[in-house]
């Protein structure tokens, strides 16, 4: 079931847990990943996205209180610029999507009603002027919860046909130095779940690297049922972000600081990740809520974020307390 009809400036959408959009405008795989029920124009450029957000998911967690991991914004968000290219700015199927950037900010806790039927991303999504054969788009949303405005969220990307995709990714695994992961990839232990908010081995991103200035290794596993739900030639952009939640919470509880969570992303992504070479992941605070992020292969910055942190609700906050402080 795919529904677009609604009165232009009709701000209303209806939500169906157990319907979604097709699997392929969200470029996934698995039904359960699609995080949209539907989607609705509502003239210039503007789209009423409601999403599915489930009761609980792998990495996208929903409080007692209803309190929802923040970074459910970013894959919302992320469906839904794909999902409105093909579908209204008639990307071909075949085009690869490449993210340069994406920012969110909460001014209050999102706490929806179970299943993101009270939820409303209002996306204003243009395509940037330019070559009538490029496709640069970008997307600003509020977010909007019980009729409220809790939030904004806006990405940046481009999407490439398939020669040219080919291209741009010769030139970055040609820019990637060799690397000889094995010793690496030995010594690196996983970090406990409860040190990231996370209550699966399954679900933890970061490995100890045994030295407390050198940050973590973002462990990429390719068989991941989420973050790996369809096949990919790089390390994937919501691989990095969940990288970057994990390590924020980890230096955090390294500095003192109480269980948080995260209100604020901003981030920029550079280059390509290459599958099977290391990604070290860092992060340095800049004040008592801030925390400078970066995910670097060798010599190469693939992406860096700068996030802002306040006060976690459980079970984020009971997580993080059982685990206390973990060496980096």
């Amino acid at each position: 079931m795919y529904d677009t009809d609604i009165a232009p400036g009709d701000t209303t959408a209806r939500h169906c847990a157990d319907v979604h959009v097709p699997r392929a405008l969200v470029h996934k795989s698995a039904d359960r990943e699609v995080l949209l029920s539907t989607v609705r124009p509502l003239g210039d450029d503007r789209f009423a996205v409601v999403p599915r957000w489930p009761q609980d998911h792998l990495l996208h967690h929903r409080a007692g209180d209803g309190t929802r991991d923040s970074l459910v914004v970013v894959e919302t968000m992320r469906q839904a610029g794909i999902c409105l290219s093909h579908r209204f700015h008639d990307v071909p199927a075949d085009h690869a999507f490449v993210l340069h950037g994406f920012d969110f900010r909460l001014d209050a806790p999102l706490r929806d009603s179970g299943d993101g039927a009270d939820v409303l991303f209002d996306v204003v999504l243009r395509r940037v002027p330019g070559s009538p054969r490029r496709f640069r788009l970008t997307a600003e949303a509020d977010l909007v919860v019980g009729g409220r405005t809790v939030g904004h969220a806006s990405m940046r990307w481009d999407a490439l046909p398939p020669a040219q995709y080919a291209l741009v990714r010769s030139r970055s695994a040609a820019a990637a130095a060799p690397f000889d992961v094995t010793d690496l990839t030995a010594e690196a232990r996983a970090l406990p779940p409860a040190a990231v908010g996370r209550d699966r081995d399954d679900a933890v991103l970061l490995a100890n690297l045994g030295d407390p200035s050198a940050g973590w290794q973002l462990r990429a596993d390719t068989g991941h049922p989420a973050l790996f739900d369809h096949g990919s030639d790089h390390v994937p952009g919501m691989v990095i972000v969940e990288g970057f939640r994990q390590a924020v919470l980890v230096r955090a509880a390294v500095g003192g600081a109480g269980a948080l969570s995260i209100d604020s992303l901003q981030t920029s992504f550079l280059a390509f990740g290459e599958l099977g070479q290391p990604v070290t992941i860092t992060a340095k605070p800049e004040n008592a809520h801030t925390y400078l992020l970066a995910a670097r292969q060798g010599t190469r910055t693939l992406a860096t974020a700068l996030a802002s942190v306040g006060a976690a609700a459980a079970p984020f906050g009971d997580l993080l307390a059982r685990a206390g402080a973990v060496a980096c």
